[in-house]
């Protein structure tokens, strides 16, 4: 039976081997996706998508908590993950590398559709951005899956 330092050390580990993911989930090689952050005498790299993502999904939260442009939600759920999806896709399936600021962009659309989407559909009986949701994901599914 493993021992509590068993336990620590073990996680420890896990911890270690994920600390290079923590802002990029990218491997070094593609690492081209990031922005490079210095901090003092480290380089550090950012997911270029996922830094619009996030601050997109804050904004997203708060329109929706306080009842900003009510009427762009609906085209902004249905039509905002679109332009990521299609990044993604022609820098995956084509020899394309695509463009960090580009990313950011498209990812920033992606986060306001994912913040608006989830407190509108929680906090309303509107349930139409699921099935939304489950059209790009399963887009994305099958993208993942022919990249393969």
């Amino acid at each position: 039976m493993a021992t509590p330092s068993d336990r620590t050390a073990e996680l420890r580990r896990a911890l270690a081997a994920m600390a290079p993911y923590l802002l990029s989930h990218h491997r070094a090689d593609e690492h081209y996706r990031c922005h490079r952050l210095r901090i003092d005498d480290r380089e550090v790299a950012v997911c270029a998508r996922c830094s619009g993502v996030y601050p997109g999904i804050a904004i997203g939260t708060l329109a929706v908590l306080f009842g900003v442009g009510g009427g762009l939600w609906a085209p902004l759920v249905a039509f905002g993950p679109a332009p990521a999806l299609a990044d993604w896709a022609v820098t995956t399936f084509t020899d394309r590398r695509g463009h960090n600021a580009v990313r950011t962009v498209t990812g920033a659309t992606l986060g306001l559709a994912y913040g608006v989407a989830l407190p509108w559909v929680l906090t309303t009986a509107t349930v139409w951005p699921v099935a939304v949701a489950v059209g790009y994901g399963t887009a994305a599914a099958v993208g993942l899956r022919l990249s393969e």
